[in-house]
């Protein structure tokens, strides 16, 4: 597909054009350079990161229960063309907040979530409340929208984001931290400590 012919259709799903968010949603399925970008494209228009028409979270998540739909019905010829949505991935995602079906979206949250492990209790995110709008980033989230920072700030560290105080020896995470990191640099640079205090960062 062609830059000219990608930027007219992304136009037209930003304007909420359900045939084209039908169509980028089956290019996102691609396991190669495209598809990864159209699927970043469509988690951002999804999550507001980029604008788009007023309703078009609710569009392209649909679409995406769609073709989720699809792949469940299709699981036993073991396709590799619906891999994206029988692992954790962006598509399967925005398929799992348009799931109404309490136990398919468990079992979807399952195959996003793993095995994740969390500093803290107070962070810890059950499958049941993945698609909750109040719950609390886990560290690992944490950590991945601010690695820009250390990009935009060579003079910055941004360190991995920790429990203020250890679940099972009740150390103070935090002041062990500052000493290994003045042991190992002497805090040359600025230091961002994320710190989870037990109800917020």
């Amino acid at each position: 597909m062609s830059d000219e012919a990608l930027a007219l259709l992304i136009g037209e799903v930003e304007n909420g054009n359900q045939n084209c968010i039908d169509l980028l949603c089956n290019l996102a399925l691609r396991n190669d350079d495209l598809g990864h970008k159209v699927e970043k494209l469509l988690f951002d228009l999804f999550s507001g990161k980029r604008s788009g028409s007023p309703d078009i979270d609710k569009k392209i998540n649909q679409a995406c229960l769609v073709l989720h739909q699809i792949a469940n019905n299709d699981i036993t010829k073991n396709n590799t063309e619906w891999k994206k949505l029988h692992a954790p991935s962006r598509l399967l995602y925005m398929a799992g907040s348009a799931t109404t079906d309490l136990s398919k979206k468990i079992g979807t949250a399952h195959k996003i979530m793993g095995d994740q492990f969390a500093q803290t209790d107070q962070e810890q995110v059950g499958v049941e409340n993945l698609w909750c709008g109040a719950r609390m980033l886990s560290s690992d989230e944490l950590a991945a929208a601010t690695q820009g920072l250390v990009q935009e700030s060579p003079l910055l560290s941004v360190n991995y984001p920790i429990g203020l105080i250890h679940p099972t020896t009740k150390e103070n995470i935090l002041s062990t931290q500052l000493l290994e990191k003045i042991a190992q640099s002497g805090l040359s640079h600025n230091e961002v400590f994320l710190v989870n205090t037990g109800d917020h960062w």
